[in-house]
């Protein structure tokens, strides 16, 4: 195929993925989605990283894109164009002390794409979820008869990036992401009388419309040590408000639970517009990795938010500051034209465990996984299809709260193209 119609399709590609995520994104979520912006993307954007359990603070290669640092795109390739665009499949089951529920789902992971700016300047543009809002729970009252309170919500937040990675020295790079946040939240609260069709119901809905930017920072710094070399990477979250806007209206009606048609009797209060911010917490991250040579890499990583206090409709959430450790590792056997293709794959493996911010009842919400990857390198190229595996928990029953288990699968394909050399004819 020829280069121009590579640079075609994959343009092609590129906006159709964007259209698909920013107008079509769903997701599998937990209950505890209904805090704070719900289930934050707080992981690898990278298929190849989630095989390592997610470690991406200090990670770089001349064939990596790596969103979570933006520093690391100083080390593609200068005459490189690289893309990479992936999804997942996810199965999880709900269950509390007294019941249990499945579901599974597929969904679009994210789209990325590298190339050079200057032989020390890099550049990256892509698109990615970064919340998503799915839950719907009833609980049951007696207090004053009986009565139901139904919470439904639904939505989520795209995060559009591009990314500046400048290589300062041979063993020193900078990074610097500005990222556009959009998207809808949608919840709606009712109240309802199950056993009555004549008391009147209530309920209350707030979409949030979000649009807004944030930046990021990252540092790269090697370290070549005699038998290996080691990295060390440094992220940093800037704290910013989020502007938005909001539509509130509550009303009483009949019916208007279950399947049933609502009948609206009155309209209570409705602000059409209204600006609210949303305060996103600063955060940081730190990560080393070591390579060893003979195709071996191990790594490691520490993520920190400050999600505490957070704020959203003038409500103080149930939310706690976040953190999570991660340590991952790969190897690949040999890398050489006449090898046999099973030692060209490159094996990973990794772990997690994650303080998410959701803190209910005043118990912490956590979550660990275990992962497992595959590179396999499509021949004659530096592209690769990557397999990324992912058996985890999220949650306990303790307190009549909600533990999720899960399975994900996360395939990508990652392009690796020559688009600036120069032919030269005899």
């Amino acid at each position: 195929m020829k280069y121009t119609n590579i640079k075609y399709f994959l343009l092609c590609l590129i906006i159709s993925l964007i259209s698909i995520n920013a107008y079509g994104q769903s997701d599998l979520s937990s209950p505890y989605s209904r805090f704070g912006l719900g289930d934050i993307f707080s992981g690898s954007p990278n298929t190849a990283l989630k095989g390592m359990g997610g470690i991406s603070n200090a990670m770089n290669d001349r064939a990596l894109l790596n969103p979570n640092n933006p520093a690391s795109y100083a080390s593609l390739d200068t005459l490189s164009f690289l893309f990479d665009a992936g999804f997942y499949i996810k199965t999880a089951s709900f269950s509390t002390n007294t019941m249990t529920e499945s579901g599974s789902n597929a969904s679009f992971d994210y789209a990325s794409v590298g190339m050079s700016a200057t032989k020390r300047w890099k550049i990256g543009l892509g698109i990615m979820p970064y919340s998503n809002r799915e839950y719907n729970v009833i609980t049951e009252h007696h207090d004053l008869g009986t009565y139901n309170v139904a919470f439904q919500g639904e939505g989520g937040l795209n995060r559009v990036f591009f990314a500046n990675g400048l290589k300062i020295t041979k063993d020193l790079s900078i990074g610097v992401t500005a990222s556009y946040i959009f998207g809808t939240l949608i919840d709606n609260t009712t109240i309802y009388y199950p056993d009555s069709s004549y008391y009147l119901n209530g309920r209350r809905s707030i979409d949030m419309r979000v649009s807004d930017f944030k930046l990021d920072y990252g540092l790269i710094y090697r370290l070549p040590i005699k038998n290996c070399d080691i990295t060390l990477g440094f992220t940093y979250s800037q704290g910013t408000k989020l502007a938005s806007k909001r539509d509130l209206f509550i009303r009483n009606m009949f019916k208007g639970y279950g399947n049933m048609t609502e009948s609206p009797i009155d309209t209570l209060l409705y602000k059409e517009d209204q600006n609210v911010s949303i305060n996103i917490p600063h955060g940081y991250g730190f990560g080393i990795t070591i390579d060893r040579g003979r195709g071996w890499l191990v790594g490691a990583d520490f993520n920190w938010a400050g999600w505490k206090g957070f704020e959203m409709n003038g409500v103080n959430d149930s939310l706690q500051n976040s953190w999570n450790v991660a340590v991952g590792a790969s190897y690949k056997p040999e890398s050489t034209s006449i090898s046999k293709y099973y030692k060209k794959i490159t094996y990973r493996a990794g772990f997690h465990f994650d303080q998410t911010y959701y803190n209910i009842y005043g118990q912490s919400i956590n979550r660990y996984g275990v992962t497992l990857g595959l590179g396999l390198p499509i021949p004659r190229s530096l592209s690769s299809f990557n397999v990324a595996l992912e058996v985890g928990s999220l949650g306990t029953t303790k307190n009549n709260l909600v533990k999720e288990g899960y399975f994900n699968i996360s395939v990508s394909m990652s392009i690796y193209d020559r688009w600036f050399v120069k032919k030269r004819y005899k």
